[in-house]
């Protein structure tokens, strides 16, 4: 299970729940999903597991569904980001003749995902 913190409307990685390596062996996602875990991108983080593995995704003190919900009520261009992900995932899983699963949506947010690198931008809404 990956534990997310809820700290001033903004979602954080509890690192000090495991080591962060644990989200490659859970999700099975790949390597590159560490560098979203360096960039402290940890809401894209946080949508990538809600679609690939939401079983195992908890937010403390919260659902982690009510907290995707939040965040797509407050963001509703989050709405649009997982439709340009999912249309990603299926393009590039065509051209490798095979699913590529999360690591197809790791390679979006790292390459393609314009919003996500203003960090000032809140996360949640209060």
């Amino acid at each position: 299970m990956i534990i997310f913190r809820r700290i001033e409307d903004k979602l954080y990685l509890a690192k000090d729940k495991y080591l962060p390596s644990y989200i490659i062996e859970m999700c099975k996602i790949g390597p590159d999903i560490m560098r979203l875990v360096e960039q402290e991108k940890f809401d894209s983080l946080f949508i990538i597991m809600m679609i690939e593995c939401p079983n195992e995704v908890r937010v403390e003190l919260e659902l982690a569904e009510n907290t995707l919900s939040s965040l797509q009520q407050c963001r509703p261009e989050i709405v649009a980001e997982i439709k340009y992900m999912h249309d990603h995932k299926w393009i590039e899983s065509e051209k490798a003749e095979r699913d590529l699963g999360g690591a197809a949506l790791v390679d979006w947010i790292l390459n393609h995902d314009n919003a996500n690198t203003n960090e000032s931008e809140e996360f949640l809404c209060s």
